[in-house]
């Protein structure tokens, strides 16, 4: 079922078995697999059904301190499916090695392993109709490739993409139709309900858009609306003024970070035939291939490196054209072709005809690239204590505070891009692919280098997690501590991140948390009595 808020009068709602807070891909992933589970379970959504200039108003008024952090204010959609609407739709999985403790990258590790999460990734795969993903080397067999060896210290992999991205249409039959699932949109929260007790929360404040406030409640409370959002409400008094059990927590709000976004050199093919055989992307049953190129874990452990990953970035004056042709494409792999697209195919039909004819005969993307190709690095950073959110005195048309971000970066990632860049320049000059100029700064060790590099978008830490209160914000079990029923999920409970794109993880990460819940005999009836809420003094 799905409401809007605006159009919901009367008594505030029935209390739900789950309250999850934010419909992006995490909380969306797992309202869809706890109500097919027979949980009844409400998701509130800040923004509308369809993106509005008044919701994105709330992330515009943000600021940082030192850094400039672009992603604060592009990187956040206040929107049904979240982010989804926007992004691309790559799936990646952490390494191993991202779980253990690496002392020369943080102060401790995961609590968990890997392996807790292998069957919550292919869980998740089935959720986004992903069942049929291929491994790497089933793909390279498909395409008839063999690639040439990478050593010990380079690994070349592909990341899977997500036939349909947006998760607000790939749930949205489900979400009209479900008897157990209730999202409420225009439902932005804007304080906790905490009993007196003071461990368990009891439901959330809302805050109409003439006003008022509205509280729903449930048994099982999870913040899954982002990592700045998160914290942002961790750190906020709770509804009826009080501060919060967790609210002295030594790592809420601080180990803020982002994955480090750097053109790290030029790339000129020697054979263009297998440099685009290797590097273009595939697509093999309706999911797109990416290939790429990473440190092995062999290289991280040796060396006290950072995890770090490469790709190519194919550079055309004619991107317009290549867009509408890569759309035609898209709409080809689902079987149909929508009818605005005619007119920009007839425009881009120089581009689109090779592209095509790649797509059919070799199921590859035809790459245009006639202003250069750029070599692309991305790598984790130290979560650093200072790196934090401040809140400030000033405060938004909801009442909550102004969001301050410092983002620090310690610098010694340099050593890590580096040797990624003489690395990947190695592989491709050794085995006669191309031909490649790193920048001279990233050669040098120059941590200048840091100030040409950009945000990911990807936000992370800040609730992270840990096996105790001094070392972390949550437990292994996603909770938030000093709490019976108060829980975190997403990129903000990261206590390292690799290089991969946070979501899939997160996905995963809420599916485990799902059956967790189903597995609580603590969940309540339907018929179970509610205490009456504390209606908050200062939101």
């Amino acid at each position: 079922m799905l409401i809007d808020l605006r159009d919901l009068s009367g008594e505030d709602p029935q209390s739900a078995d789950t309250l999850i807070v934010g419909s992006g891909a995490v909380g969306l992933t797992m309202a869809i697999e706890l109500a097919r589970m027979g949980r009844r379970v409400t998701v509130l959504e800040a923004g509308g059904e369809r993106l509005e200039e008044q919701s994105q108003d709330f992330f515009k008024a943000a600021l940082w301190r030192s850094r400039q952090l672009p992603g604060l204010h592009l990187g956040r959609f206040r929107v049904l499916g979240g982010t989804t609407n926007f992004w691309g739709g790559r799936l990646l999985r952490f390494d191993p090695i991202v779980f253990e403790q690496r002392p020369w990258v943080a102060d401790v590790g995961w609590p968990i392993g890997r392996h807790e999460l292998d069957a919550y990734y292919e869980r998740a795969y089935e959720l986004l109709r992903m069942g049929h993903h291929l491994t790497d080397a089933a793909v390279w067999k498909r395409l008839n490739i063999v690639p040439p060896a990478s050593g010990d210290e380079l690994e070349i992999f592909f990341s899977a993409w997500t036939p349909e991205p947006n998760f607000a249409l790939l749930f949205g039959d489900e979400i009209k139709s479900s008897a157990n699932l209730c999202v409420v949109v225009n439902a932005p929260v804007v304080a906790l309900d905490l009993d007196q007790a003071g461990g368990r929360v009891t439901g959330a404040f809302v805050r109409t858009a003439a006003g008022a406030l509205r509280h729903f409640a449930a048994q099982h409370v999870i913040l899954a609306n982002g990592t700045i959002e998160i914290a942002r409400l961790l750190k906020c008094p709770l509804a009826d003024g009080r501060q919060a059990p967790w609210a002295s927590n030594p790592w809420l709000g601080r180990g803020f970070t982002d994955h480090l976004d750097c053109f790290g050199g030029h790339v000129v093919p020697v054979d263009k035939k297998r440099f685009h055989d290797l590097f273009d992307n595939a697509y093999l049953d309706g999911i797109k291939y990416m290939p790429k190129l990473k440190l092995s874990e062999q290289a991280q452990r040796n060396r006290h490196l950072f995890d770090a990953m490469a790709q190519f970035v194919f550079n055309s004056n004619i991107r317009e054209h290549i867009g509408h042709a890569k759309l035609l494409v898209r709409s080809l792999l689902r079987g149909r072709l929508e009818a605005r697209l005619v007119p920009d195919l007839i425009a881009s039909v120089r581009v689109a005809l090779p592209m095509i004819v790649r797509y059919l005969r070799y199921r590859r993307m035809y790459n245009v690239a006639d202003q250069g190709i750029h070599l692309r690095l991305i790598s984790e950073q130290i979560p650093l204590v200072q790196s934090a959110i401040h809140l400030s005195d000033r405060r938004d048309s909801l009442g909550m505070p102004i969001v301050e971000m410092d983002w620090q970066v310690d610098g010694r990632e340099i050593e890590t891009l580096a040797t990624l860049g003489s690395l990947v320049a190695q592989y491709l000059e050794t085995n006669q692919l191309a031909t490649v100029r790193l920048d001279p700064a990233l050669v040098a060790r120059d941590r200048s280098f840091f100030t040409k590099s950009d945000d990911s978008f990807h936000h992370m830490g800040m609730a992270r997690m840990a096996s105790n209160s001094a070392e972390g914000v949550v437990d292994p079990d996603l909770k938030v501590f000093g709490t019976h029923n108060l829980y975190a999920v997403g990129a903000a409970v990261y206590p390292t991140t690799g290089s991969a794109n946070p979501t899939f993880t997160a996905i995963a990460l809420g599916l485990r948390l799902a059956k967790a819940i189903c597995a609580d005999r603590m969940i309540a009836s339907p018929t179970e009595k509610w205490a009456k809420p504390v209606e908050p003094t200062r939101v």
